[in-house]
């Protein structure tokens, strides 16, 4: 583990920040506890932004995962924040569990041919 990784099993640094809109402590409690759910198909997270938007009739969730391999982005827009939220992680859930099957899964390439052996002439 280097010096700038989080340790295993912690939940990522979160930064979080509302335009528009005032964040509760049970919303920041619940964006935390679903993100540190993400942790078991991603366990190498770095951080995460969230920014929650205010508008006149919809809120839009944008999250941002930095992990070690790869950056990945949602973003939902629903009438309530909430449901933006769940809409948001669903679609990072989606996106890190196919960038998992993406590094287990074999290509399926042809395994490497050897030369035939070469019999010495006597």
């Amino acid at each position: 583990m280097s010096p700038g990784e989080p340790a295993r099993g912690t939940s990522p640094p979160l930064v979080l920040s509302g335009r528009g809109v005032s964040l509760t402590p049970g919303l920041k409690t619940r964006i935390a506890g679903k993100l540190a759910r993400l942790g078991r198909t991603l366990p190498q997270i770095l951080d995460a932004r969230v920014v929650c938007t205010a508008e006149k009739f919809r809120r839009t969730v944008h999250i941002t995962l930095r992990a070690r391999r790869r950056t990945f982005a949602s973003q939902a827009t629903a009438p309530d924040l909430a449901t933006a939220i769940d809409a948001a992680v669903d679609a990072l859930r989606r996106q890190t569990r196919e960038a998992k099957a993406r590094r287990t899964v074999s290509k399926g390439r042809a395994p490497r041919r050897r030369p035939p052996p070469v019999e010495p002439v006597t």
